[in-house]
């Protein structure tokens, strides 16, 4: 990948706001899960295979992020459905099942939208994330680029932005 691509997608990640970094993993997550499924279509194994591993480095990046002593029962919820979801990729990596990527694609759609709408209801209110003193994702905000995050290194979050 281009370098100057690389330190651009860093620079986004590392000024857009911790909301749109959320919209943004969760619109590369239903991105990487259509193009899994056109790669059924196409009976193309390694596109199936390459964007069902992106889409469960992106629900491993949620599920390392939820807070679930401040979350309680819904951080709980919310970590029974990503743990659902990654065995459902595993199913449709594995034994090639679409139905499985199906409901994956089912589930995490809703997700984004939701978190769009709440995100949406929560700006309107002259809130951000930004200012928000219970915040405990800090550490999407100050990960570091390095030359060693190239393209053999698919766990970066950059990666699943643009």
């Amino acid at each position: 990948m281009n370098p100057y691509l690389k330190q651009y997608k860093q620079t986004q990640m590392d000024t857009a706001p911790k909301e749109e970094i959320l919209l943004m993993l969760y619109d590369g997550a239903v991105r990487f899960l259509n193009l899994a499924k056109e790669g059924f279509a196409e009976k193309n194994i390694e596109k199936q295979h390459n964007n069902i591993v992106k889409v469960q480095n992106i629900i491993t990046e949620f599920e390392t992020s939820l807070d679930r002593e401040a979350g309680g029962e819904f951080a709980q919820n919310l970590l029974n459905l990503y743990e659902f979801m990654s065995n459902q990729l595993f199913i449709a990596n594995v034994k090639k099942d679409e139905q499985a990527l199906d409901i994956v694609i089912k589930h995490m759609t809703a997700l984004r939208d939701t978190w769009r709408e709440a995100i949406k209801n929560f700006k309107k209110a002259g809130n951000t994330l930004n200012s928000n003193d219970l915040d405990k994702y800090d550490h999407m905000q100050t990960q570091e680029y390095t030359d060693e995050d190239d393209d053999e290194d698919e766990s970066s979050i950059g990666e699943y932005i643009v």
